[in-house]
C-alpha cells in the first residue's frame, strides 16, 4: 500500500481590465503529495519523508475572458458563478485591486464569495507582505514565478485549454523596463495585453502560498 495520497487544491487568479482591457480570470489546481492518514505509526516518518520527495504540480485547468464591454456588476455574477462550482469547492481567490478592481472586490465580498484575498501590485522587489485586504506584492515578483514555475516543468497546460496560444504570446511579450525613477517594471510591449499572464501570477502565487497548520500530529508511544 502506498504511504502517500494526492491532495488536490483550486486556486484562481482574477484580474479585472478597465473599459478598452479584458478581465481575465484562471484556475490553477495544485496536486501535492501529503501522508495517508491512516499509515501505521512506525512508518509515518517515512510517509512524510516520501511525501516531502513528491514534487507538487500546478495545473493550469481553466482561462477565461469576459467580452470586452461587459459592465462591472455583469462581471461580478460570472466571476461568482464560476467561483461558487461546487467542481472548485473550497477554491482560494486572488484578485487585483490596485485599479478598477477594488470595486469589483468589494462587489464580491458582498456576494458572499469565500476565501476571496485581494493583491495590491507594487513596484517593490521585496518579499510579499500580507495586509488587512490580502497582499501587496511586486509585479516582478509575480511575473518571474509564473516563468520559473513553466521554465521547471511545474507549472503546465494542456495546448487544448482554450486561449493557451495567447497566454503564450503574453508571456513571450512580456519586457522588463526601466522606468524615470530607475526602477525596473515588468509590462507587456506597447499594444499588447497582459490580462492572461497577470491573471496566471496571482493564482501562481496563492498556490505557492506556505500550507497553514491547523493541527498537530502527535503521537504518543509508551
Amino acid at each position: 500500500m502506498s504511504l502517500i495520497e494526492f491532495k488536490h487544491d483550486f486556486f484562481a487568479g482574477i484580474d479585472v481590465g478597465q473599459v478598452n482591457d479584458w478581465t481575465a480570470i484562471s484556475v490553477i489546481e495544485r496536486i501535492r503529495a501529503v501522508p495517508r492518514p491512516d499509515v501505521h505509526r512506525t512508518v509515518v516518518e517515512e510517509a512524510r519523508q516520501e511525501a516531502r520527495a513528491t514534487p507538487t504540480r500546478l495545473d493550469l485547468v481553466h482561462l477565461q475572458r469576459i467580452p470586452l464591454g461587459t459592465y462591472y456588476p455583469k462581471q461580478v455574477e460570472i466571476i461568482a458563478n464560476l467561483l461558487q462550482q461546487p467542481i472548485l469547492s473550497g477554491v482560494t481567490s486572488y484578485m487585483d485591486i490596485t485599479g478598477v478592481g477594488r470595486g469589483p472586490f468589494d462587489m464580491l465580498k458582498a456576494a458572499k464569495v469565500r476565501n476571496l484575498h485581494g493583491v495590491m501590485i507594487t513596484g517593490s522587489r521585496g518579499e510579499a507582505k500580507q495586509q488587512p485586504y490580502g497582499w501587496s506584492v511586486g509585479k516582478a515578483e509575480l511575473v518571474n514565478r509564473v516563468q520559473i514555475e513553466m521554465q521547471t516543468g511545474r507549472l503546465g497546460f494542456a495546448q487544448e485549454l482554450e486561449l493557451a496560444d495567447t497566454l503564450e504570446r503574453e508571456l513571450m511579450e512580456f519586457r522588463v523596463q526601466i522606468n524615470s525613477h530607475g526602477n525596473q517594471e515588468f509590462k507587456a510591449r506597447e499594444g499588447q495585453n497582459d490580462d492572461l499572464v497577470l491573471s496566471v501570477s496571482y493564482a501562481v502565487f496563492g498556490a505557492l502560498r506556505p500550507i497553514p497548520v491547523h493541527s498537530m500530529d502527535m503521537r504518543f508511544v509508551a
